[in-house]
């Protein structure tokens, strides 16, 4: 990044890219582009309505919207004017929405349409600072305090008019170490804390990450993580200073379609999706079964023989590289080919991914590159790269960052990205952040010979057994979920003999196998109570803890027909589980699993 500001570097761009797209937007079952030049319109005039608002430069603007090109306007509108952001999770419950706005004093909030306006509206009366809503979809007559989004672009082309140059004032006005965004964390352990995020956070990180990870001017990336949660946000800012084209997906549950539609280059995801793409195909695979099954398990032991050599740093030649061009043209062209066709590499963060996984999708000429951060390192510590990489790693630390372990294991970060502060919380931040600048970030890992990083679980989550054992449940859950029949894992056990585990079943597979060994029963839920669902899954996990040390096996386990999911709370908006929430709300069937001890 030339510049140090990020208001500064979208001003810039926006003056570079012109008539260049920069973004894709899906409207009315269509792909519309949209350029810089459109880009900057909406931005000015968004910033110039909210500074006619009265609003002083460092207030805080709040956004509650799903992932989409009105999220990133305001955005942008907020940074240019000067504004502090408050990204809301859309998934958030009112009572969560109205802690966020109170806590940050938010003088201002974009929602996205009137289920998120109607979270706020409740909560009126008990937010004094709260001036005005802008609702961005929708219709704004008759809801109080509320001004459309066109209103908004109007009062700031009066306002532009009226004060021909007050953004560009206000750009000279904001300096590096100024407030950027505050971003609250999931609060699962208690309410959510904000994290202080300053203009030199990000711009160092886009800048030192774009130094190992190349992204060419015009590349396109399909952006659907949530825009509120600090990977998503990351992706934006760096797509805007590389010129890149961030194509909007439909929703995180169309991604798979608009794949093929959009054609991106390159794509950033937490595990989940790949770990959904790799149910898939497998299952794909086993329902072709004969030939079209032998052709592909045969690709795939090719795949996987190049793959190894490609992680040696060795040659693939001869007789094997022969092989994988036919594996290419019979199978992994077509695998690419629903996934667009151009496709450079994948990220994944935000939780750690089965090597297993990686492999698989390596071995199909499809390279995933996993990287780490927290929210208060915005968002990039370590991240593998094109020509340096090594799975069941998190890369190295990127240029300009420090990482070591201390002396319990724990990762500590020290560089430009760490973040200021947890807004109005000295004591938490005092404890984040030690004397001498390391911050503790709250996870396990070690630093190999090569300088790469590997994370083991949360420091939290350890288990501790009764033998005295730590065990990394995310390690096992991660194997567990390699299996076809499991869609979330759940590994317990702190303080007891031996491990335990909730394991969530895959709908369609689950109702396949009944099918197929005649089990008249199609609804999930009371195939998890069968008998003979529980024998086919106790054989399916004795598989998986064969390769686990006996401390680390899972002894024994019990089968939900229902899924994990953000709508009854066990799953964070980037679909990680909240350990403590599913305690609660499942402890009593751990626990009885105990019993008889």
């Amino acid at each position: 990044m030339k510049e140090t500001t990020i208001n500064r570097m979208f001003l810039n761009r926006i003056e570079e890219g012109r008539d260049e797209v920069r973004y894709i937007v899906p409207r009315d079952g269509k792909w519309e582009p949209m350029t810089y030049r459109e880009v900057g319109e909406a931005a000015r005039e968004m910033a110039g309505g909210l500074m006619s608002l009265g609003l002083a430069r460092g207030e805080k603007v709040a956004i509650l919207c799903s992932t989409r090109v009105e999220w990133s306007l305001s955005d942008i509108a907020s940074i240019l004017g000067g504004f502090v952001t408050v990204p809301i999770y859309p998934s958030n419950l009112p009572d969560q929405v109205e802690y966020i706005l109170s806590h940050s004093r938010a003088r201002v909030v974009f929602v996205e349409d009137e289920t998120q306006w109607n979270k706020v509206a409740g909560s009126r009366g008990r937010l004094p600072e709260l001036d005005v809503v802008i609702l961005l979809t929708g219709d704004s007559v008759g809801k109080a305090g509320t001004i459309g989004l066109s209103d908004l672009r109007s009062k700031g082309a009066a306002y532009s008019a009226a004060h021909p140059g007050a953004i560009a004032e206000r750009t000279g006005e904001i300096r590096p170490e100024d407030d950027l965004t505050i971003i609250y964390t999931s609060g699962t352990t208690g309410p959510p804390k904000g994290a202080v995020i300053r203009h030199s956070n990000i711009a160092f990180d886009v800048t030192s990450t774009l130094s190992v990870v190349r992204v060419p001017r015009g590349d396109v990336m399909l952006q659907f993580l949530p825009l509120a949660h600090v990977l998503g946000r990351f992706e934006h800012f760096l797509s805007f200073d590389a010129m890149a084209v961030s194509a909007f997906a439909r929703g995180i549950q169309t991604v798979a379609e608009d794949l093929p539609a959009v054609r991106p280059h390159m794509m950033v995801s937490v595990p989940r999706l790949y770990e959904k793409f790799y149910a898939a195909v497998l299952a794909k695979v086993n329902q072709d079964g004969g030939l079209k099954k032998r052709i592909f398990m045969w690709a795939l032991s090719v795949g996987r023989e190049v793959s190894a050599r490609k992680q040696r740093r060795k040659p693939v030649g001869g007789l094997l590289a022969a092989k994988f061009s036919l594996a290419e043209r019979l199978v992994f062209g077509k695998i690419r080919g629903r996934l667009g066709g151009r496709l450079r590499f994948f990220v994944s963060g935000g939780a750690p991914l089965a090597r297993e996984i990686a492999e698989f999708f390596h071995a199909m000429g499809i390279l995933i590159l996993e990287g780490y951060g927290l929210t208060e390192t915005p968002s990039v510590t370590s991240c593998n790269q094109v020509g340096n990489f090594k799975f069941g790693t998190v890369g190295p630390p990127i240029p300009g960052v420090e990482v070591r372990i201390a002396q319990d294991g724990e990762i500590l970060i020290r560089g430009p990205h760490v973040f200021k502060e947890y807004y109005s919380d000295p004591a938490a931040t005092k404890e984040a952040i030690d004397p001498e600048g390391w911050f503790h970030s709250g996870d396990i890992g070690a630093i190999d010979e090569e300088g790469f990083l590997r994370i083991t679980d949360r420091k939290k989550d350890i288990i501790v057994t009764s033998g005295g054992k730590n065990v990394a449940p995310q390690n096992i859950e991660n194997l567990l979920k390699t299996d076809k029949m499991v869609s979330q894992a759940f590994v317990y056990g702190d303080r007891r003999k031996y491990l335990t585990a909730i394991l969530t079943l895959s709908p369609e597979e689950i109702v396949k196998w009944a099918q197929e060994n005649g089990i008249a029963e199609r609804d999930p839920a009371l195939l998890a109570g069968s008998p003979r669902v529980e024998e086919m899954m106790r054989a399916r996990v004795d598989e998986i803890n064969r390769s686990l040390a006996p401390f680390e096996q899972v002894k024994k386990f019990v089968l939900l027909g229902t899924d994990f999911s953000q709508e009854t709370g066990e799953l964070t908006p980037t679909l990680k589980v909240k350990r403590k929430v599913v305690i609660r709300k499942y402890g009593a069937l751990l626990d009885a699993l105990y019993e008889k001890d």
